[in-house]
């Protein structure tokens, strides 16, 4: 009998791991302070059980940051670094070479008699992206595009604003490309300064939005209703 519960337990989390039944962005989670740092949960079964740190590191956290729509990660942690978790620890050894698009591509050391405690959580800190460049009022792909520049955080004026410009945005923040350069303040109105206050005229291959040409016409006469956003890809 005990042998038979084993196996299907080992058959659970094989089917885990191999994505059958998964639905990526519901069965993983990062359990923390903020949405981008904290310790790495999964789920199956309707029950949420933590990763073993044993040999956790940088790749294994770029996949689960990039699984939850972040760009990548920008530390791993093992020893419970963001408090122990409960329950079962579904995943033991976790050995990504980084290019995986989810935790149960990567390989791993079996289930179920990992030797593994809480004590030795895995947790991650994932990046969104530049820090000269952030999305505010929306998710963490998408939201009003606010440029640091002089001291300050600007938004963007949207006259001119089109899918060239988003794309550069996105990029700058570390994703793939863009999906819509939202008008009209769509996610909300910014505050402060609005970056040079001209049209910015990229081509699509720029670094950054502060490298994209500009038209200084009609300087001075936008405003906060008019403020630039993008949707960036996950893909």
């Amino acid at each position: 009998m005990f042998s038979a519960r084993k196996n299907v337990f080992l058959l659970v989390c094989y089917l885990m791991l191999s994505g059958v039944g998964v639905t990526t962005g519901e069965s993983i989670r990062i359990n923390g302070h903020t949405a981008s740092t904290g310790r790495v949960e999964v789920k199956y079964g309707g029950q949420w059980g933590t990763v073993c740190g044993d040999s956790w590191d940088i790749n294994d956290a770029h996949v689960v940051c990039r699984q939850l729509g972040f760009p990548k990660a920008t530390q791993a942690y093992s020893g419970a670094t963001h408090g122990q978790g409960t329950g079962p620890i579904w995943i033991s050894n976790v050995a990504c070479s980084g290019s995986e698009s989810h935790l149960y591509d990567c390989r791993h050391n079996g289930c179920g008699n990992n030797g593994c405690s809480h004590s030795n959580d895995a947790s991650v800190s994932c990046s969104y992206g530049s820090p000269n460049i952030r999305l505010m009022g929306g998710g963490r792909n998408y939201g009003r595009v606010e440029i640091f520049y002089h001291g300050v955080w600007n938004t963007v004026c949207d006259d001119t604003w089109d899918m060239n410009d988003a794309k550069v945005a996105c990029h700058q923040l570390g994703y793939s490309g863009a999906t819509s350069a939202a008008k009209a303040a769509a996610y909300g109105q910014g505050s402060g300064h609005i970056l040079r206050r001209q049209h910015l005229d990229c081509t699509g291959s720029e670094a950054s939005l502060l490298y994209c040409p500009y038209s200084s016409f009609d300087i001075g006469h936008c405003s906060h209703a008019e403020d630039a956003g993008v949707v960036c890809s996950l893909s």
